[in-house]
């Protein structure tokens, strides 16, 4: 496979994956369901993506996300990954293209989640760019980024991203900052 360069990033892969320096990103396989637990379960995901009001993330809800994920693919031709570091193949977390609705409109959003034990690495960052190199091989015309007006590691991947802010809006029932990229 052809590298693309200090980037980290790579093109996809025939299924739709991406390869960077330090991680694999693939769809998420049956083997990720575990991963998925470890990284949802967290109190440290949960604070900035399901903060109260919302209801913590849940088993059977953490399940629902796993298989959301794994036929979000067949049904777009994209679809959010499961991150694997290169070198121990162990789990690092999810991150990609998906889906989502903000303020009543479709939107390809870049999400990601990093086990807290490998935040601050830069895997977030390395996710998010091989999300939007992947964005541009599929011809969107842009991609979107949400993060609680807190969150300045989020702010941090997003800005390095390229994503710039382009406003506040409503999503999960809480205040988001808005940022886009267009492609």
């Amino acid at each position: 496979m052809k590298h693309r360069g200090p980037t980290g990033r790579s093109p996809l892969t025939p299924r739709g994956e991406a390869i960077t320096d330090r991680l694999v990103c693939t769809r998420p396989e049956p083997a990720a369901a575990g991963g998925y637990q470890q990284l949802f379960s967290r109190p440290e995901i949960g604070e900035w993506l399901r903060p109260p009001p919302l209801e913590p993330f849940t088993r059977p809800g953490i399940e629902t996300m796993f298989r959301a994920d794994r036929t979000h693919r067949e049904s777009h031709g994209f679809g959010p990954w499961a991150l694997r570091e290169r070198d121990s193949g162990d789990f690092a977390g999810r991150a990609g293209l998906a889906w989502t609705r903000v303020e009543g409109g479709p939107m390809v959003e870049l999400p990601w989640a990093i086990l807290p034990g490998r935040q601050g690495s830069g895997f977030a960052t390395e996710a998010a760019l091989a999300a939007v190199e992947t964005a541009r091989d599929l011809d969107l015309d842009r991609v979107v980024s949400l993060t609680l007006p807190g969150n300045r590691a989020s702010i941090r991947v997003m800005d390095k991203a390229g994503l710039t802010r382009s406003g506040e809006v409503g999503h999960a029932g809480l205040p988001h900052l808005l940022y886009e990229l267009r492609l």
